[in-house]
């Protein structure tokens, strides 16, 4: 969490996706990470949000790319979020 220069709150989390889609052989998996931020509002109810919480989270992509001698080297892409739901336990 921090507060930019204007007052308004923003937090960064990371959230991670583990998927076994079926046609990968048992007990294989894969998992995709990702940055998401969460401004305003939206950020002071993640002052809530444990390590391992359940969520859903609704929003934009954004990437984000870093030049070099004028030419892309890399990238990030992130989740703006619009909502973040915790959900239960078993969902």
């Amino acid at each position: 969490m921090r507060t930019t220069p204007s007052g308004q709150v923003v937090a960064r989390l990371e959230i991670a996706h583990h998927c076994h889609d079926g046609t990968l052989p048992p007990l294989q998996e894969w998992a995709v990470r990702m940055t998401v931020l969460a401004i305003g509002p939206l950020a002071e109810r993640c002052r809530s949000l444990f390590p391992g919480a359940k969520i859903r989270v609704v929003g934009r992509l954004n990437q984000k790319r870093w030049l070099r001698d004028g030419q892309t080297r890399w990238g990030k892409m992130e989740l703006v979020a619009r909502e973040i739901e915790t959900l239960s336990e078993y969902t």
